[in-house]
């Protein structure tokens, strides 16, 4: 635990006008990298910022439990992730498409890439992202976009660095193919004109 977690910690069990500028400071701070994970699951901005609140409603109710056995993050992960997953359920909002197709790795300087810029390049990373279970999502999130280590990640999740490497191999193959499919598609696109 950071000791700034231990300081905004201390000042909400002290409660009073302290315990209420500690949660604040906590929120600001936290609250666009959580922000960032539910909006990459829930696939709305006005749900995701729902969500958040619900997510900060629950920290605060929980946080005397919180026991300090993992990072401040690592717990706020979890309550989000865990949030966001039961009220998509609720309301039976998101959806799943499989890419189970031929695997083709797509590497740098393929002729696929050409003439595609960054951003574009981004955008279909983020959709095939987006396309993936939540859980293989939430690992490829973690490990490629954040640069979490399986140990840490292991952490974050509660799920053993073997199922982690297994979920993160599976993404890529699953991403690699449907960035191919994707850009395949757009090539044959442009041929036509």
């Amino acid at each position: 635990m950071t000791d700034k977690d231990k300081n905004w910690l201390d000042g909400i069990k002290a409660g009073g006008s302290a315990g209420q500028k500690a949660f604040e400071e906590l929120s600001i701070f936290y609250g666009p990298k959580l922000y960032s994970q539910i909006l990459k699951i829930a696939k709305n901005p006005t749900l995701s910022k729902d969500i958040l609140q619900e997510v900060f409603i629950k920290t605060w109710l929980h946080l005397p439990k919180f026991e300090g056995r993992s990072t401040l993050y690592s717990w706020l992960y979890r309550i989000t992730h865990n949030e966001t997953l039961n009220i998509l359920r609720n309301e039976k909002k998101r959806t799943h498409v499989s890419l189970s197709q031929e695997v083709i790795e797509i590497i740098p300087g393929h002729s696929s890439l050409e003439g595609q810029s960054a951003e574009e390049i981004l955008t279909l990373l983020n959709a095939a992202v987006a396309a993936l279970p939540h859980k293989q999502a939430a690992v490829f999130e973690l490990k490629y976009f954040q640069h979490y280590t399986f140990k840490e990640i292991e952490e974050i999740t509660g799920t053993s660095q073997g199922a982690l490497k297994a979920s993160y191999h599976i993404a890529k193959s699953k991403i690699s193919s449907f960035l191919h499919l994707k850009l395949n598609h757009c090539l044959l696109e442009s041929s036509k004109l």
